[in-house]
């Protein structure tokens, strides 16, 4: 009993540093992301006084707790806050920079802000800051769904605010068009590598891992090179008089679903060759044997059997396709670039926080609907299997 006990806590023990581990590499920063997609406590924090007159008639008395946040504040937080309200509305950041400058100069009161500004004397400035004075916000998914409330306060999917929607379904399908010809061209060369001799298995194996260790930048930039205008694919078309000017190869979707395939292709191959490396060959001399032929038993024996590296395979290719940025951006044109493009850009250039943590919470969600529906419908596809 005491070496069980001992051999338990020992059990748990090692479990603690790779659980550790797991918690502070993946859990604490996908927390992270979704707490930053609904924090609004840089302004809150910033606006006590207005928050607390915000609802009150007395124009005068939002104008003085204005002045007296702005005062309180140093300049690094006004250019702070300034910056998050002007990702709201255009012209926000001079407006509230100027004033905070002046603070202490202008008379608390609503004419005297208005006399040191005329733009004070809009609603859609008071608007702005009164939807972003809560701790917590939505304003970030729904700027990233379209969905915004109406003046009953009811959400509606405005013309045109459906950007992000249509930039989640561009990823989608570019990243179903990759998975699909990933398999078509992976299928046959697992194959032939998992049944194929000795000397064809190892020279398919082999180039597939070059691809696998060659760096992604590079095999990119490598098909930058072959498809080019001036490139060796058009070159060559030129001089066997097949075209008569270059093609556009490049900067399109076609130049993006070609070079992603390639960079994705050896994680579609592996995992179905592994599988088909386990079907007995025995099973297809006992097809033949009873009278099928070679198509029937490939699709009655071999094909039902391999599904499992298909979809292992071609899961695997989907949801890296879903994260793509640099392949992307270097061969795809502006009507091709994917949701990460777009996260990298709230973060390097707009300093958007908020923005790119909702499109991550987003890409996430469906990443896990998508895995939960895909294993839905291969545990149904594989009871029929077993039925027929």
């Amino acid at each position: 009993m005491r070496n069980a006990y001992g051999s338990r806590i020992a059990a748990l023990l090692l479990l603690v540093v790779p659980v550790a581990i797991y918690m502070m590499a993946y859990l604490a920063p996908l927390l992270s992301i979704v707490s930053l997609s609904v924090d609004n406590g840089t302004l809150s924090d910033r606006f006590v006084q207005l928050s607390a007159v915000i609802e009150a008639e007395d124009r005068d008395k939002r104008a003085a707790a204005l002045l007296g946040d702005l005062t309180s504040m140093d300049p690094r937080e006004r250019a702070e806050a300034a910056r998050m309200l002007n990702q709201e509305l255009g012209g926000f950041r001079s407006l509230l920079i100027d004033t905070g400058k002046a603070a202490e100069r202008i008379d608390p009161t609503m004419a005297g802000l208005v006399a040191f500004d005329p733009r004070w004397k809009e609603q859609a400035y008071w608007d702005v800051l009164s939807r972003n004075l809560a701790r917590f916000t939505w304003r970030h998914f729904q700027k990233a769904t379209g969905f915004k409330p109406d003046g009953t306060g009811r959400l509606q999917l405005a013309e045109g605010d459906d950007i992000y929607l249509r930039i989640m379904m561009r990823t989608l399908v570019i990243a179903l068009q990759v998975g699909g010809l990933t398999l078509l061209i992976g299928y046959p060369l697992a194959y032939a590598a998992a049944t194929g001799s000795r000397r064809l298995s190892g020279f398919i194996l082999t180039a597939v891992l070059l691809s696998f260790w060659t760096s992604i930048l590079v095999r990119t930039t490598a098909w930058v090179v072959l498809l080019q205008s001036d490139g060796l694919i058009n070159n060559l078309l030129l001089n066997l008089r097949l075209i008569t000017e270059p093609l556009q190869l490049i900067f399109n979707r076609f130049g993006t679903v070609v070079s992603m395939t390639h960079v994705l292709l050896p994680f579609a191959i592996l995992p179905m060759m592994n599988v088909m490396r386990t079907i007995p060959t025995s099973q297809g001399d006992a097809s033949r044997s009873l009278g099928a032929g070679p198509v029937e038993t490939f699709l009655r024996v071999y094909f039902p059997q391999s599904l499992r590296g298909v979809f292992v395979g071609g899961g695997t290719v989907f949801i890296l396709s879903l994260g793509f940025y640099i392949t992307p951006a270097l061969t795809g044109g502006p009507g091709d670039q994917m949701v990460s493009y777009y996260i990298a850009d709230f973060v390097k250039k707009s300093l958007n926080w908020g923005m790119a943590s909702v499109l991550s919470v987003i890409l996430l969600t469906s990443v896990v609907l998508l895995l939960v529906l895909g294993a839905g419908v291969k545990r149904l596809f594989g009871r029929r299997i077993v039925e027929a």
